[in-house]
This record gives structure tokens, sequence and C-alpha cells, in this order.
């Protein structure tokens, strides 16, 4: 279960600096709906790793 959620964590950071990364490189008015997708997916691997945490105790 712990490498689920380390896994989980890693994926999520992936997220975030990849939208991190085409803000930067292609600006917000460009790829705004990817870089909206992008976080709004690592939101939801936040949620899902936060329900297996509090089911992990």
């Amino acid at each position: 279960m712990q490498i689920v959620i380390v896994g989980l964590l890693l994926l999520i950071a992936v997220l975030i600096g990849s939208a991190l990364f085409i803000w930067r490189k292609y600006g917000w008015k460009n790829k705004k709906h990817l870089i909206v997708m992008l976080i709004v997916l690592a939101a939801a691997v936040q949620l899902i790793n936060l329900k297996l945490v509090m089911t992990g105790h």
C-alpha cells in the first residue's frame, strides 16, 4: 500500500510539474485548457491518494 501512495504522489508531482512547464513555455492563454486539465487530474489523483491513506489506518 505504501508503494501505491508514493507512486500516486509522484504522479501528482509530475502532473503539476507538467502544467507549470507548459505554462512557462507556452503561456496561459495559449494552453489554458491543457493546464487546467493537468491540474484537475492532479487534484483527482490526490483525492484517490487521500482516500487510500484514510482507509489504510
